[in-house]
């Protein structure tokens, strides 16, 4: 098994079980306590057990259930032997979890981070990059321009100025058919 080969780590991905597809909830039996499974994965990826302090984001509030569930998913990736006890990605995982795997989610439903395998390595891709950590046979370059072409974020930002570009082109059509249809009043008007 080669370490962070992305075919490898989107197939551990995709065998996801379904506990991790449940909703947060932080009171009852009824969901996944999501506070505790990313404590647990934090001591699983630090090795450290008897820890209890871990950078989580203070606005636990603002989560919606769609992001959580993607956190929960990327914690069964991050249970991949290539992951465990590999305490120099410890600070990255805030900016995975809380920055980056907030504005993927906005575009991608929990369930296609499993069941698409674009959406799948996309998460593979995107936990690489921000742990700083290069796929195996790839180069730096390769493995950005790879993250790029299956962004979520980047696919909708093309999409949006697509859009927008599309109703600029239409507005200044109308525009010069309503002046097309003055100057032919006018031509009326005069004769």
């Amino acid at each position: 098994m080669s370490k962070y080969d992305v075919f490898e780590l989107v197939t551990h991905l995709r065998k996801c079980p379904e506990a991790y597809l449940q909703s947060s909830d932080f009171f009852s039996t009824e969901g996944v306590n999501s506070i505790a499974l990313v404590q647990d994965t934090y001591r699983l990826v630090t090795n450290d057990f008897l820890r209890n302090d871990f950078n989580i984001s203070s606005n636990l509030g603002t989560i919606d259930d769609n992001h959580w569930r993607a956190i929960h998913i990327s914690t069964w990736l991050l249970s991949n032997p290539d992951f465990i006890n590999n305490p120099v990605i410890e600070d990255k995982l805030y900016s995975f979890w809380f920055i980056e795997l907030h504005k993927a989610s906005a575009y991608v439903k929990c369930n296609e981070w499993i069941n698409d395998d674009e959406r799948a390595e996309e998460m593979v891709r995107l936990l690489l990059y921000c742990c700083e950590i290069i796929p195996f046979g790839e180069n730096q370059d390769e493995a950005a321009d790879k993250l790029s072409s299956l962004s979520s974020v980047e696919r909708h930002k093309v999409l949006k100025q697509s859009y927008e570009a599309h109703e600029r082109i239409m507005k200044i059509k109308r525009e010069m058919e309503e002046q097309k249809a003055r100057e032919a009043a006018n031509t009326y008007g005069r004769e």
